[in-house]
């Protein structure tokens, strides 16, 4: 529901579905009634990948989502859980959480299948690039079109999941990050372009996003998952490097990885866990009991401030 601009009392539904228009994969309409759970979810890359999921609320994918929620966000906390509405999300993003359900789920046959699931999206996603990647060469008027966050919140998730099985296809380098193939170390510096150049780390483009008259509630819920997903994109670089990339400079020390720094954070730290991770209800009157919440108007508490002190240009090791 990020970044998206809306008027009036009621929660859009897609809310995290920008303009973007992912390329459809393979369709497939075979019943899946009676059918084992793996099997299930080999339907599931068959939908257009940011239009909603049709059919019945209790989806078939639904048991990986509730894996998802249950041992994988408590560590990458970037989605809301309490407005998270299935039937209505964006296909690229429940189908990037469907597989990161099935690899948790451990079992030869699921991680199989996610490892099938990771493919096909990342193809999806590199056949449609020019829809949502952001380079310096794009016209400044497209520049200020919407943030399709459904799609950059599933291009994470393919990321992470690539980290994940890293261990199966790549090495550490010796500061312990894990090298990434080109196409996915690509992959992973677009992403971060692409947020940079759109201002999606600035806190005043997260308010610009939503209408005067849009409920406090969403607009906070909107907020709240861009700053968390802007970190999960920090702690996501910081563990990378590029596959046969130089790790030493030509003077013998370590080179910095500066795809994504604390500079880039122009916003407070997140807020509350309570909040954030309470149910609907509670979500609801949690906000508006108005629960204490940072000042994130005040740039003196951005993240941004503290790499004054973190960072130091005649430091070459990368220590934070």
């Amino acid at each position: 529901m990020s970044g998206t601009t809306t008027q009036g009392g009621s929660r859009p539904s897609c809310v995290r579905n920008g303009p973007v228009k992912l390329a459809r994969l393979e369709k497939n309409a075979e019943t899946v009634h009676d059918k084992p759970e793996v099997q299930e979810a080999q339907a599931l890359p068959s939908t257009d990948l940011v239009g909603p999921i049709p059919g019945a609320t209790r989806w078939i994918g639904q048991d990986y989502i509730d894996i998802y929620f249950r041992d994988f966000h408590p560590t990458w906390p970037f989605l809301h859980p309490g407005t998270f509405d299935t039937p209505n999300e964006p296909c690229v993003l429940l189908q990037s959480m469907v597989m990161i359900g099935l690899w948790i789920k451990g079992d030869d046959a699921s991680r199989a299948k996610a490892t099938s699931f990771h493919f096909k999206i990342l193809s999806a996603i590199g056949a449609q690039r020019s829809e949502w990647c952001i380079s310096k060469s794009t016209p400044h008027q497209e520049k200020a079109t919407p943030w399709p966050m459904a799609t950059y919140q599933g291009i994470l998730l393919q990321l992470i999941f690539a980290v994940l099985v890293a261990k199966k296809e790549t090495t550490f380098d010796l500061s312990l990050g894990f090298q990434l193939p080109a196409q996915k170390y690509e992959l992973l510096s677009s992403l971060v372009e692409t947020c940079r150049l759109a201002g999606l780390f600035y806190y005043p483009n997260m308010l610009s996003r939503h209408h005067t008259s849009a409920p406090l509630a969403l607009v906070w819920v909107s907020v709240e998952e861009i700053k968390r997903f802007g970190l999960a994109l920090y702690k996501l670089c910081r563990l990378c490097s590029r596959s046969g990339g130089d790790t030493i400079d030509g003077n013998g020390s370590a080179l910095r990885n500066n795809l994504l720094n604390l500079t880039d954070m122009d916003f407070c730290m997140p807020d509350s866990d309570e909040i954030w991770n309470a149910p609907e209800d509670g979500f609801i009157r949690l906000t508006a009991l108005q629960q204490p919440s940072r000042d994130n108007r005040d740039p003196e508490q951005w993240i941004s401030k503290t790499s004054g002190l973190l960072y130091d240009s005649r430091v070459g090791f990368d220590w934070i």
